[in-house]
């Protein structure tokens, strides 16, 4: 999603800002990625007269593993070497990879026995490689494309890696921003527009459901909620909001938390607001029905932190949003693993770490001071994956003067894998982060000149090894 801020609101002395966002005519709010001295509560009363709340803005450490200190250490990994010039995909390259371009929006992608049909497509974004039946994966990307012509497509590869066909999975949807895969192997694409809703795809063509996207239950379909606000800007003047939610919403990733002694997974789907409560859908079963609307019965409830460590689930809503605008706006990129609810706020530059078992959480600036070797990660985090052993996240970037993509690794060190070339891909931002099923390729590009690299190591290696 492509930015340009008009300042709004400056709250106080706190140097909190407030913002539109918007891409072309898409009015996204957000918060300016300032680095800030306190953070305001925004306080559910009905009492005019309420006061402003504030929070402290200690940054605690992300895990117990995190390294303490801002200097940069020996890489443990195969990350962190010199960046490589490839002026002619126009990024800089670690070393120790190597990365080919497979698609470029408006042009046919090149088939191992062709040209496909149709071109790649405008604005791409979220992304996930999902196995197939067949040995292959395919790669289903989002289209941010707007008024109806976004979507969701699907680049197809054989059990070696070469791609056979690419076709359009979704049509006639706006804004179709990230998602994520299901334990079925189902993509869900989430709109990001004001009544937003999340649909799921069956990227398998053998599947009875493959030519019939549905709507799901994560999009909050036929709940409308009230809640008054009170915002204090100084010791003098007050002012009342009423905010109303009708169905849908800005919504960007879901995460999946999968276990065998459960009915179904849980589901976490974040929301592209200042006060986008993260929501949490508990289900009742598994497969196409899970998340059908009308389908299996589910519970929906709201992340709410309860102070600087510890949180709950609220099924009121409402409370959710007010600990959104305290703690945690403008929520992107969402993973879990292991235990842990991982996601990002672009608007802070921070990166939370949930503990569903202990019911803690911890939180860290993403990337600063603590980058090894070349490269800058100081524009806000976007996209965010998890290796399948945890060893490292991935993230993508967007920023105003330049993008890359990035990786942080178990001890809280950070890595560049790319990123721009000096003066290219300037107010772009990278999009469509995801990892090939035998871990070998990565997947990444820039969303406005829709680029797709594929990304491998030269040691043919998985991702997830360190050496």
């Amino acid at each position: 999603m492509k930015s340009t801020s008009t300042l709004v609101t400056i709250v106080a002395a706190a140097a909190v800002v407030y913002s539109a966002d918007a891409k072309k005519d898409k009015d996204v709010e957000t918060v300016e990625p300032v680095e800030p001295v306190e953070v305001v509560e925004v306080v559910k009363t009905e009492d005019v007269d309420a006061k402003l709340v504030t929070s402290p803005t200690y940054w605690p450490t992300y895990s117990p593993t995190v390294i303490e200190d801002d200097e940069p250490s020996t890489p443990k990994g195969f990350l962190g070497n010199e960046l490589i010039d490839v002026p002619e995909l126009g990024i800089r390259l670690d070393s120790s990879l190597t990365a080919t371009q497979i698609a470029k929006a408006g042009q046919q992608v090149q088939l191992k026995d062709g040209n496909s049909n149709l071109r790649w497509h405008n604005w791409m974004d979220g992304a996930s490689a999902i196995a197939l039946p067949n040995g292959g994966h395919v790669y289903v990307s989002n289209s941010e494309a707007d008024n109806g012509k976004g979507g969701v497509y699907g680049l197809y590869f054989d059990k070696k890696g070469q791609p056979y066909d690419y076709k359009q999975l979704l049509s006639g949807t706006t804004w179709n921003c990230s998602g994520g895969k299901t334990p079925w192997n189902t993509w869900v694409s989430c709109e990001e527009h004001s009544q937003g809703q999340c649909w799921e795809i069956d990227p398998n063509p053998s599947s009875e459901h493959h030519d019939s996207p549905q709507q799901t239950v994560l999009g909050g379909k036929g709940k409308t909620i009230h809640m008054p606000y009170v915002f204090r800007f100084d010791l003098d003047s007050k002012l009342s909001i009423s905010f109303l939610r009708a169905d849908g919403g800005k919504y960007e990733a879901v995460a999946v938390q999968d276990s065998k002694d459960s009915d179904g997974p849980t589901f976490f789907v974040t929301e592209d607001r200042s006060n986008g409560a993260l929501r949490r859908v508990e289900t009742s079963c598994r497969g196409w029905n899970a998340l059908k609307v009308g389908g299996c019965p589910s519970k929906t409830t709201y992340l709410r932190f309860l102070n600087n460590q510890r949180f709950e689930w609220t099924s009121d809503e409402a409370l959710g949003r007010q600990s959104a605008s305290k703690y945690y706006p403008n929520t992107e990129g969402i993973t879990f693993h292991n235990g842990k609810l991982t996601f990002v706020s672009k608007a802070w530059h921070v990166i939370y770490s949930l503990d569903v078992n202990t019911m803690t959480w911890a939180r860290e600036r993403t990337g600063r001071g603590k980058l090894i070797g070349e490269g800058s990660f100081l524009g806000q985090p976007d996209g965010v994956i998890s290796g399948y052993n945890q060893r490292y996240m991935y993230f993508t970037e967007e920023d105003e003067k330049g993008n890359g993509m990035y990786a942080r690794d178990e001890w809280g060190k950070y890595y560049t894998v790319f990123e721009a070339i000096s003066g290219q891909f300037v107010g772009d931002e990278t999009v469509g982060l995801s990892v090939s099923p035998d871990g070998k390729t990565m997947y990444a590009g820039y969303q406005e000149i829709g680029v797709l690299f594929a990304i491998k190591r030269k040691d043919d290696k998985e991702w997830e090894r360190y050496r």
